[in-house]
């Protein structure tokens, strides 16, 4: 279902409304993960004041998106990127239902199998295979492009539900997310074309014989443990920054214009990292973006005052998206244009593991500990072993003989 028709061939006014649109998509896609972090304590209110269980479906929401990332890059190769979409929105619209009417079980499968797997997946890892297939030139902003869209939902979905948590509770406020997503996805999904690839027998995307610094088994290895890594260290103050700031005796829209800070600090360095990344290479920026979150973490175990909390979300924000980013620029850049979407899926869904693990495990270790010292520890620990396995990658690129895609 390509469509490379005058006006709407690589690099055309249609490839950038289309980014723009996609953008769109992963952004409502990407609203229904942000409620049990804004609406922590409501939801916790709900199920015995325990923080583990909003914690908990915002881990399978993410576990749900991450698996579901290899089977919709699967299915998005072998007919287009539209049918995702379409399955996405239908499944958050009766995702935001299902969740918001029960007890914890309807809670976690709503979470993870409508909002995460045939959700929230139909919209990222398609739109970012379809849309790199769309560019030559500017490849690198267009992916900047389609990166942001979790930022933007994490920009303004917590806005909208902190207007709505009061008036409405948090069981309605996630219905009305879900109806406004689904159908609103299901209009975006209208407009979205297959990108020009090549195609071997029976429409399935054919990857070109490459050359690569390691056996791809390993290389795989490497950039799904680091995208799992990365994120936990990522997830455990990002997911637990309004009831930080609320037990440290500050309000909780302080925390949620903290959170604010990160993700429009991510949107202005993602376009930053492309550019550099275009310069100096995607793994370079990779290890540039570890190195920053490193510093974020380290600040965040001494902070007290909501200034230096503001800053540290400004710092934390920089790699937010850039380094995940850089994973899916990093596997175009060892694959080739052909790469198939599978590749991405399987590295994301580590990446959203690494996501949904952080974001429960602060709240398991804070019910352990009433304290989130323990937790930062244990990101900061996640984020140094990040560091290594891309240190591992860039110095195989460097030093060792390439070897060829089997």
């Amino acid at each position: 279902m390509s469509d490379a028709r005058p006006g709407r061939g690589i690099d055309s006014a249609y490839a950038w409304r289309l980014a723009l649109v996609s953008m769109a998509c992963v952004a409502l896609g990407g609203g229904g993960i942000y409620l049990p972090m804004v609406g922590l304590k409501e939801m916790a209110a709900d199920f015995g004041d325990q923080r583990a269980v909003p914690s908990f479906a915002y881990m399978v929401g993410f576990f749900g998106m991450g698996v579901g990332g290899v089977f919709m890059g699967w299915l998005a190769d072998r007919t287009s990127p539209r049918v995702p979409l379409l399955i996405a929105g239908v499944s958050i619209a009766l995702g935001g239902w299902i969740a918001s009417r029960g007890g914890e079980i309807a809670l976690y499968a709503g979470y993870a199998m409508l909002l995460g797997f045939f959700g929230n997946a139909g919209t990222f890892t398609p739109a970012m295979n379809n849309v790199q297939g769309w560019f030559e030139k500017r490849r690198n902003m267009a992916v900047a492009l389609i990166s942001i869209g979790p930022a933007v939902a994490g920009s303004v979905w917590p806005q909208v539900y902190r207007l709505l948590l009061p008036e409405i509770g948090w069981r309605d406020t996630l219905l009305v997310y879900g109806l406004v997503s689904g159908v609103l996805l299901l209009l975006g999904a209208l407009y979205v074309r297959a990108a020009p690839t090549l195609r071997g027998p029976g429409g399935r995307r054919r990857e070109q014989k490459v050359h690569l610094p390691l056996p791809s088994s390993t290389i795989m290895v490497l950039l799904s443990a680091a995208g799992f890594c990365c994120c936990a260290a990522m997830a455990i103050p990002f997911v637990h920054m309004v009831a930080f700031c609320g037990d440290l005796g500050y309000p909780a829209a302080r925390g949620t214009e903290a959170v604010s800070l990160v993700l429009v600090s991510a949107i202005v360095a993602t376009f930053v990292m492309a550019r550099l990344a275009q310069r100096i290479g995607p793994l370079p920026v990779s290890l540039l973006c570890s190195v920053i979150q490193i510093g974020s973490l380290v600040g965040f175990l001494y902070v007290r005052d909501i200034n230096g909390i503001y800053a540290l979300s400004l710092l934390h924000g920089i790699p937010f998206i850039a380094i995940v980013q850089g994973y899916a620029l990093n596997l175009r850049f060892l694959y080739g244009p052909t790469i198939a979407g599978w590749r991405l899926g399987v590295v994301m869904l580590f990446a959203m593991a690494g996501m949904a693990a952080g974001g429960w495990l602060g709240g398991f270790i804070f019910d352990a500990t009433l304290s989130y010292m323990s937790a930062f520890q244990s990101a900061l620990a996640f984020n140094l072993l990040n560091l290594m396995l891309l240190g591992i990658l860039y110095m195989a690129q460097r030093r060792r003989p390439m070897v060829s895609l089997p």
